[in-house]
């Protein structure tokens, strides 16, 4: 028996070695094809969307999946042409109007206070693009960044209309390659997951027109420019738990500058009074069934994933928390108490 446990030893330190090699071989392989990951959960929540979309209308219509999945995207199609139609125009305008007052409002902060040579530098960095090398290198980066935005769209789009199609094909497709005795366990886990991000994912949707709406209507009735375009970047920003709030107050201040102290003291309670809606109302009513995120954890999380995976981290972190906290009350904490009643029991003989 004692020879048994002395061959057993090296053996189970080899198989654990061999585990260790694997995961550390299959996270840097996830790495270099981090960009594919992300874009791949990025289709995952596109399909959770279109997938309650289609639930809501089987509800209504007698039809199956794909019939309604189909009708989904084409709604949404059709939403997004007539949003364009509607504020595209005015949304790009109140952009480009922002743009060019950037230099007349460090003007302005420069007439209250002594900012030294902050305004000859930005106006040195803004006057480079007119040299003719700087335009055709401006626009290749502009091109190819909007180049490599549009094509994540796209495959985020695609592949989340495929995967809605036929949900429990690639559900079970992912369970079959665990082993027999875990699926029960990682089907109820993958189950929380969805209803988890599905809520989370519903209820920033209604936060982001929420925002969108009141930040216009507000800054509307203070006379700022550009009200669609401001209210469209806050809306868009809302995305973005915590940081994002913040970061679209920045550009509408700086526009309510232009109309004196007093106007962009209006703009910040604004904003200041939007957030407090919008976390003592909208969403404790819309994110009744979501995770409740930590707001330490989720803004270590959009800078950390920030840091590491640039602007795609930023927009994805808030929803990775949620798959994160999800997955340590399924899988983590039931199986460290699990863990800690064995070792009870054995101390306990």
């Amino acid at each position: 028996m004692a020879l048994k446990s002395r061959r057993s030893g090296p053996a189970q330190a080899f198989l654990v070695g061999i585990g260790l090699l694997a995961v550390i071989v299959l996270a840097l392989a996830l790495w270099q094809v981090r960009w594919i990951v992300l874009l791949g959960f990025g289709a995952i929540l596109a399909a959770i969307l279109l997938n309650a979309a289609a639930w809501c209308l089987r509800r209504v219509l007698p039809m199956g999946q794909v019939p309604a999945v189909i009708l989904s995207v084409t709604l949404l199609i059709l939403v997004g042409v007539a949003a364009f139609i509607l504020l595209g125009a005015q949304i790009v305008s109140g952009l480009l109007e922002i743009q060019t007052q950037i230099p007349e409002v460090i003007r302005t902060i420069d007439s209250w206070i002594d900012l030294g040579d902050v305004e000859s530098w930005i106006g040195a960095r803004m006057d480079e693009p007119m040299q003719m090398g700087s335009v055709f290198s401006g626009l290749t980066s502009a091109t190819s960044i909007l180049i490599a935005l549009g094509t994540g769209i796209a495959l985020v789009f695609v592949g989340g209309v495929y995967l809605a199609l036929n949900p429990e094909g690639y559900r079970d497709g992912a369970l079959a390659l665990a082993p027999a005795h875990l699926r029960p366990r990682l089907r109820q886990t993958m189950a929380a997951l969805v209803r988890a991000l599905r809520a989370w994912l519903v209820g920033q949707l209604v936060a982001m027109f929420a925002v969108f709406g009141m930040t216009t209507v507000g800054l509307w009735l203070l006379g700022v420019s550009t009200p669609i375009a401001l209210g469209a970047i806050a809306g868009l920003l809302e995305f973005v738990p915590y940081v994002g709030p913040l970061t679209s107050a920045v550009p509408a201040v700086a526009v309510g500058i232009m109309d004196g102290p007093t106007t962009a003291l209006w703009v910040i309670l604004l904003y200041f009074a939007v957030q407090q809606i919008e976390g003592a109302l909208l969403i404790p009513l819309i994110q009744r069934e979501a995770v409740d995120l930590p707001p330490a954890i989720t803004v270590f999380s959009i800078v950390g994933l920030g840091v590491l995976l640039g602007p795609l981290g930023v927009i994805l972190a808030a929803p990775l928390t949620v798959v994160g906290v999800v997955l340590a009350r399924e899988l983590w904490c039931p199986w460290m108490a699990a863990r800690g009643a064995e070792e009870a029991s054995e101390a306990a003989e």
